[in-house]
């Protein structure tokens, strides 16, 4: 054979041989590969001038074309960012009606018909303290009693000038008692205050003068039955 006659030869289109050109199918994917590039850039044209074309059109249903949006801040206008409101005591409240309705519906309260109890002395008030005082020296003047504490006044008769007076007092119903020295005022006068701690109802506050003078120890002890003072009512004051 003809190396010449055997030799093929590369045209414009494929492979040619001895008998005619030969196609491969590489010239027919190229072409394809083209016509999807060129299709997928129409596309993307396509689609720019769409975006492109939107701000306009949208402008145009709004209006002027030159029109634009303006933000302002309240503090650049001189005006506060908070908005504060000063309530008046005097003012009336402003109560929805639903919820007043609710509120009326469930009727006011039973009113009390009770007191808070009350430290209460019982014993009479002593209007006798002179006569007591020339008898046995010492006696209960007045006392006076509020929440929390207990004062009374004392007349001492006595020539000594160094005499002392004590309250002797107790919470325990005499467990343990305390001696408080009483305050002197005048010639044969003298104050006591005791404060009293909060006690359950069912507590009492006792207590008794004592004067220790020259002549002695005296004592006003209520007449051997100490001055009690009780919780209660002020109708239920008991004298004793």
């Amino acid at each position: 054979m003809d190396p010449e006659q055997s030799l093929e030869t590369r045209g414009p289109t494929g492979l040619t041989g001895p008998t005619g050109p030969v196609d491969n199918g590489l010239a027919d994917s190229d072409e394809e590969l083209d016509a999807a590039q060129d299709a997928a850039r129409m596309r993307f044209m396509r689609e720019r001038r769409r975006a492109r074309s939107l701000p306009a059109c949208t402008a145009a249903l709004l209006g002027d074309g030159s029109a634009r949006k303006r933000v302002q801040f309240a503090d650049t206008l001189g005006l506060s960012l908070a908005d504060v409101k000063h309530f008046n005591t005097t003012d009336e409240p402003l109560v929805p009606h639903a919820v007043l309705s609710r509120h009326r519906s469930f009727g006011a309260p039973a009113p009390q018909t009770h007191a808070q109890p009350a430290l209460l002395p019982c014993f009479p008030e002593p209007v006798h303290a002179q006569k007591s005082v020339h008898e046995q020296r010492v006696a209960l003047e007045k006392v006076q009693v509020t929440q929390f504490e207990v004062r009374g006044q004392v007349l001492t008769r006595t020539e000594d000038t160094h005499a002392a007076v004590f309250i002797r007092y107790t919470f325990n119903e005499w467990l343990s008692h305390v001696d408080a020295p009483a305050l002197r005022v005048a010639d044969g006068r003298h104050t006591f205050s005791v404060l009293v701690p909060p006690l359950w109802s069912a507590s009492a506050v006792h207590f008794a003068l004592l004067l220790r003078c020259a002549e002695g120890d005296f004592w006003d002890n209520n007449r051997g039955k100490n001055f009690s003072l009780r919780y209660g009512h002020a109708h239920a004051r008991r004298d004793t």
